[in-house]
């Protein structure tokens, strides 16, 4: 693939990107930021191969890739901290911390903790647009209160 390729697929990218993030919100600001980067480093490719200047567009291609992998590392790294937030070394949940992250009272029944928290994990599941970071303390919760 010639540089003029690569400058075609990085706009691509970049509009990709760009179409992923309609929504700006302060989470998806970076990948904003990203796409538009990535949108300058395809147009700057595409000026090289255009007027035939091959020596700065080789670099500028292998950075815009380089930045491209650095980025997709870090988002893994991150989705993986993400999904188990109590083997972060912080301290373990305790039963009064379930409790108030549950909203409910010493002495709660089996019964009431499942309705707490199925009223709770149907309104912050990832699937519905809360966290993974949420719903796994509401589990947690649950499971805490349910082993006593």
């Amino acid at each position: 693939m010639g540089f003029l390729g690569l400058g075609i697929a990085l706009l691509l990218i970049g509009l990709l990107l760009i179409a992923l993030v309609t929504q700006l919100t302060a989470r998806t600001l970076k990948l904003t930021a990203l796409a538009v980067v990535f949108m300058a480093a395809a147009t700057a490719l595409l000026i090289f191969a255009i007027a035939g200047r091959y020596g700065l567009a080789a670099p500028a291609g292998a950075l815009a890739l380089w930045g491209m992998r650095a980025y997709l590392l870090a988002r893994q790294i991150r989705a993986s901290g993400a999904q188990a937030p109590a083997q972060q070394g912080g301290k373990p949940m305790g039963r009064a911390e379930a409790l108030d992250i549950l909203g409910l009272q010493e002495g709660a029944s089996a019964e009431e903790i499942e309705a707490a928290y199925k009223a709770l994990i149907v309104k912050n599941h990832p699937d519905q647009g809360g966290t993974d970071w949420l719903a796994a303390r509401l589990n947690e919760a649950r499971d805490i209160l349910l082993d006593d």
